[in-house]
């Protein structure tokens, strides 16, 4: 294989490749949180309610 096969060949699947990434759409949701106040975000999107977090004591917990 010459190099300018070589090159062709490998700019081709490079073009597919991101032609193909660019029309892709991903839904936000599978982006991980960042920022300074990532914490707090995915404390509000938790499933788990603050009543269900205060109930769950251990028996460390009812001691102090």
């Amino acid at each position: 294989m010459s190099i300018r096969n070589f090159i062709g060949v490998s700019s081709a699947l490079l073009l597919a490749w991101l032609g193909a990434t660019y029309f892709h759409e991903i839904p936000a949701e599978r982006y991980p949180k960042q920022g300074k106040f990532s914490s707090q975000t995915s404390a509000k999107n938790s499933s788990v309610s603050d009543d269900a977090v205060a109930s769950a004591t251990t028996p460390e917990t009812e001691n102090r």
